[in-house]
């Protein structure tokens, strides 16, 4: 493998696969796949691999360009509690992101109702000027 100097290059094994890197700097190496193609760096979230990084061709889905290009950043969690542990962990980040993307919708209710209330507030104020003038000049006119 070529050394994690900027701009170099390389190649490294991945399983059976060989894979071409270009170090653009040590922590976030560009590998490209089979197809030419960057591959994107994702973490995985499911049960049995919580937590862990990888990178995978950009191109799975495409019945035409189809890539089986995958490879693991990072070892396996060496415990089932662990993987555990971390995959309720992100079941609970999950839900308090929910749990906050319904608290901002119901603050922006609030706020609307707010600026409602004192918009008839506003009102309220300048019909009460205006009666308030209206009744001034009718006493002087008596």
């Amino acid at each position: 493998m070529a050394s994690s100097s900027i701009g170099s290059t390389g190649s490294m094994t991945s399983g059976l696969q060989n894979v071409n890197v270009n170090f653009r700097n040590r922590n976030n190496p560009m590998v490209l796949c089979r197809c030419g193609v960057e591959a994107s760096f994702s973490i995985s979230w499911t049960e049995k691999n919580s937590g862990r990084k990888f990178r995978g061709c950009t191109n799975f889905k495409d019945p035409f360009r189809y890539c089986k290009f995958f490879m693991w950043l990072d070892p396996p969690l060496p415990r089932e509690d662990y993987k555990n542990l971390m995959y309720q962990m992100h079941l609970a980040l999950v839900g308090m992101a929910d749990g906050n993307a319904q608290l901002e919708q119901v603050n922006v209710d609030q706020n609307r109702r707010l600026m409602l209330m004192m918009k008839l507030l506003f009102i309220m104020v300048i019909l009460f000027a205006v009666m308030l003038v209206t009744g001034i000049v009718l006493l002087v006119k008596v």
